[in-house]
């Protein structure tokens, strides 16, 4: 039951003929997780070149919608790609070339970050200053729901998918088109702002308090910063205000689809359990509402975040980059005994992915379906390899690959070859497949 992600641009460039006989030979793939929406993300990231595309050496995500609803979106809507007003339609490609077949299509969403328009004003996250952190809506924000509602309902009525995969159901992390840290400390909307007022959240006071704990980062001081967040209780509520707020979204997402499109399956993309809690994605509570979830951890990439951004923005010499690691570790809970300079070179030890799965399967609803999220682009096959079997030896229930654009082949023969009946790591494989 193993997954890859796919992008419209792997469809419309190569064809699914060439991306069917990769995919056959990695001989377990079964669900083709197929994104619908861009982010704005470098195709592959964060260097190189699409090593199989026939036409681009590297695409830009641009935050536009890849799929035909024929739909009318009165306040909020997400820009549609150009590739699609000239008649290209990649979800519909890969329909055609897999209905009836072994392989299951997943289309799967970027809720809340992207290229929208409309009444993006009333919909926006604000930061603790006021400011607006463009692209992104706001879970508590009017329009959302609806906008989602929409088209997932369009989505059913036109390709005939009931399940989707949804991410960026979560706050801004620091990263993105550049670093910004700002993006940890919202939102401030008037909804939110109303809705922590109604619950009894002291919204100037959290404000104030983020705002001095951004001047102690400013001035080199990265303790004082963690303990806060790990432990004063007006901050912990506030983290528990965005959890829940997130957490709403998904509920209110798939109540409304029930009345209008007849019921819809979400399952969740989220991020590994060391992060997650900051961003405002709460497994327990989340996984009552989604029986399947994705988490990444990637660890050659400190698990699918942007450690270096962060740590470079605030820290400009060896040794406060040293001092900022070290406060970042004790933040996120991650017990590696690993300098900054090492993390630098090899990311997390291969353990942090048999950690992250495990502490996955603690925290969610019994029987929840777990995909481990696997690094496939920027690293050779025996690490990629080295990935696998520690997921595999983990609680997670199977491997979801990201992705097949920025794959070499050498990784897709890696994949094959491990999974072969021959291979002695085949039959001790404790991973469903």
């Amino acid at each position: 039951m193993a997954g890859i992600h796919l992008h419209p641009h792997d469809i419309l460039d190569e064809g699914m003929p060439a991306i069917l006989q990769r995919l056959d030979g990695m001989k377990h793939v079964e669900h083709l997780f197929v994104e619908i929406n861009t982010i704005f993300e470098r195709n592959p990231y964060p260097v190189g070149d699409l090593p199989h595309n026939p036409i681009h050496n590297v695409v830009m995500g641009t935050g536009t919608l890849h799929i035909n609803t024929h739909t009318d979106f009165p306040r909020l809507s997400q820009r549609v790609d150009p590739t699609i007003l000239a008649g290209a339609d990649p979800l519909m490609t890969i329909k055609k070339a897999t209905d009836g077949g072994k392989y299951k299509v997943i289309p799967w969403a970027n809720i809340l970050n992207g290229d929208f328009i409309g009444d993006v004003e009333h919909n926006q996250v604000v930061d603790f200053k006021g400011r607006p952190q463009a692209h992104w809506l706001c879970p508590n924000a009017p329009d959302v729901a609806q906008l989602w509602q929409k088209t997932f309902t369009a989505s059913k009525q036109n390709y005939g998918y009931d399940t989707f995969l949804i991410d960026r159901i979560r706050f801004p992390d620091w990263a993105g088109k550049e670093v910004n840290p700002a993006g940890l400390f919202t939102c401030f909307c008037p909804h939110c702002e109303k809705k922590m007022v109604q619950q009894g959240l002291p919204v100037n006071e959290i404000k104030h308090r983020l705002a001095a704990l951004a001047d102690s980062l400013k001035q080199g001081d990265f303790e004082t910063p963690v303990t806060a967040l790990k432990e004063e209780p007006l901050l912990k509520a506030w983290q528990l205000f965005r959890q829940q707020s997130v957490t709403q979204l998904v509920e209110k997402l798939l109540s409304d689809a029930k009345q209008t499109a007849g019921g819809i399956t979400l399952w969740l993309d989220l991020w590994p359990p060391a992060y997650s809690w900051i961003l405002g994605q709460n497994y327990h509570e989340l996984t009552r509402y989604s029986s399947t979830l994705k988490h990444f951890p990637y660890h050659k990439l400190g698990g699918g975040a942007d450690v270096q951004g962060l740590i470079n923005h605030f820290a400009h010499d060896s040794e406060s980059q040293e001092r900022a690691f070290t406060a970042f570790k004790r933040l996120f809970e991650l017990p590696y005994d690993i300098s900054y300079e090492t993390f630098k070179q090899q990311g997390f030890p291969i353990h942090f992915v048999a950690e992250q799965n495990n502490k996955v399967r603690q925290l969610s609803q019994p029987n929840t379906f777990i995909y481990s999220g696997i690094q496939m682009w920027n690293l050779p096959a025996s690490q990629l390899i080295e990935a696998v079997i520690a997921a595999e030896e983990s609680a997670c229930d199977s491997l979801l690959y990201y992705c097949y654009g920025w794959a070499t082949q050498e990784l897709f023969d890696a994949i094959g070859e491990h999974n072969t009946p021959n291979n002695n790591s085949y039959n001790n494989n404790t991973v469903k497949k």
